[in-house]
């Protein structure tokens, strides 16, 4: 061997050999350079010349194929692309996502289908493939196939939950399939659901929804149901409110108590308003502090204070929804300590109707300094009236006012043996 290489003809044939051998090399180099600029390209000439050059390359295939279907809305000939791409590669789910997708752009169902169960296989836990899959299904009106498809990829993706919602909702109407189907165990799924019933103004629905969540006994805070409540309470709901109501302070403790015999909730005070619900509810009002004060105590209840810094103002941004009955009598009382409040128009507690606003009665003013002192006052529903508002408020509200207030038990209870107008005893 030593005496062939030495010879002249078979040096000269080595390097005939190695010079073949790096020409080689560098055609295939400069084939994949080539072809990969062409992608680049991403036009339909491009793209076939890089095929041309890497027949091998699926992903060749699949970016002509997905050009064919998508620039040129050419099914049919993506269809021979894609397949290539599936020949070459058959562990990629984006190629059979894209094969099944100009499947049915030629209204070919059954192989669209037969792609989409290609694609999942390839790559079942992937929420990109899902997502895909859930949409194709669903614009077959494979409902039974796509939501469960729309739950794998909320799951691991809960930025589409949005979106996969509506698009379940839209589809189906229909809460229980959803709830079986698409709904992750998770109540941020379940409450984005809400959100969108309640914004549509789907009540009934948004009912349903609402059961379901309760039977699943799922955890979350109270406060992420307000707006479902305040919906409630706004569309005058009150029946369905005071169930969620229940709902809610049966499951979170952090809920006031209530007293079977005082429809005011959290009316000593004992706990701080969880501004929501049939709770106690703060808004800020400039000069205005509103705050449970530790330190002052009546008999067995806690006391909050409001104080005034000068400005007027009409409404001091502390208030309650009340649930009542129909034609029916009821006492409100509060136990109320006073400390320089200077001002022609003192505050007062009021009950208003709902929604109409209407003042049905108001304590007196509170005014100057003076120790607790009780006040009172009756009040009458309508025939209509299931709901009532009571607020701390001044009437008029444009005079300056400063000094403090401290309030406790306070009180709304019905009067028995009241017989409404027009009714017997």
């Amino acid at each position: 061997m030593e005496l062939l290489v030495r010879s002249k003809p078979a040096r000269i044939g080595l390097a005939v050999l190695a010079v073949a051998a790096l020409c080689s090399y560098l055609y295939a180099v400069f084939i994949i350079w080539r072809a990969d600029g062409l992608q680049d390209g991403l036009d339909q000439q491009s793209l076939r010349a890089s095929a041309e050059l890497q027949p091998w390359d699926a992903q060749t295939h699949w970016l002509l194929g997905r050009y064919l279907l998508e620039a040129d809305q050419d099914p049919s000939g993506a269809i021979g692309s894609l397949h290539r791409a599936v020949e070459l590669d058959t562990y990629d789910g984006r190629y059979w996502l894209d094969l099944a997708a100009a499947y049915y752009q030629q209204d070919n169902l059954n192989q669209s289908k037969l792609a989409l169960e290609h694609a999942l296989r390839t790559e079942p836990t992937s929420p990109a493939i899902a997502w895909e899959a859930a949409s194709l299904y669903l614009a077959q009106n494979d409902v039974s196939r796509a939501l469960p498809l729309f739950r794998a990829a909320v799951q691991h993706d809960p930025t589409k939950t949005d979106v996969a919602l509506d698009l379940c909702w839209r589809a189906t109407r229909n809460i229980n399939l959803i709830v079986f189907y698409a709904l992750p165990p998770q109540p941020a799924a379940y409450f984005a659901l809400l959100k969108r019933l309640v914004d549509d103004k789907q009540t009934g629905p948004a009912n349903e929804l609402w059961r379901a969540l309760s039977e699943k006994r799922l955890k979350f805070s109270a406060a992420e149901a307000f707006p479902y409540l305040d919906y409630l309470i706004q569309t005058q709901q009150v029946d369905q409110a005071r169930r969620v109501w229940a709902n809610l302070r049966s499951s979170h403790s952090e809920l006031p108590d209530e007293s079977p015999k005082n429809l005011v909730c959290n009316g000593r005070f004992e706990a701080d308003s969880v501004n929501g619900g049939f709770d106690w509810r703060k808004k800020t009002i400039q000069g205005v502090e509103i705050s449970r004060d530790p330190s002052e105590i009546h008999g067995a209840s806690r006391a909050l204070r409001i104080a005034f810094m000068g400005p007027g103002v009409a409404d001091v941004g502390f208030y309650e929804y009340v649930p009542v009955e129909i034609n029916t009598r009821y006492r409100l009382s509060a136990f109320v300590r006073t400390q320089e409040i200077d001002t022609a128009s003192g505050p007062r507690l009021a009950v208003e109707d709902f929604p109409s606003g209407r003042i049905l009665a108001n304590t007196e003013e509170f005014l100057n300094t003076n120790d607790w002192l009780q006040h009172s006052t009756e009040f009458v529903t309508g025939s209509e009236s299931h709901l009532v508002t009571l607020r701390v408020l001044r009437i008029p509200g444009n005079l300056l006012i400063k000094g403090s207030l401290w309030m406790a038990d306070v009180e709304i209870a019905p009067i028995p043996d009241f017989v409404p107008s027009g009714g017997t005893p």
